[in-house]
């Protein structure tokens, strides 16, 4: 993988950890590639959360774009439901 995917990877999970975070989790994260897609999984012993990524989007997101407002708000919007 290029440094952008895996710089990318590392700045998605430090997003996601903010907002495992605010919830006050403390996850494990695993990233499985499905071939056409990643995952990005959060464990804990009474939560997973899951967040599904393009590689293109994974790797626009170590890059400061404005698109990447969306992909946090597709974190902030599965750790929403752990709120209800």
């Amino acid at each position: 993988m290029s440094e952008a995917f895996n710089k990318g990877k590392a700045m998605l999970e430090e997003v996601a950890l903010r907002y495992a975070g605010g919830h006050g989790l403390q996850p494990e994260i695993e990233w499985d590639d499905q071939g056409y897609q990643w995952l990005l999984r959060l464990n804990t012993p009474e939560h997973t959360v899951r967040v599904v990524f393009s590689a293109d989007e994974i790797e626009m997101f170590a890059e400061d774009l404005p698109e990447n407002r969306e992909t946090k708000v597709k974190i902030r919007n599965a750790f929403a439901g752990l709120s209800m």
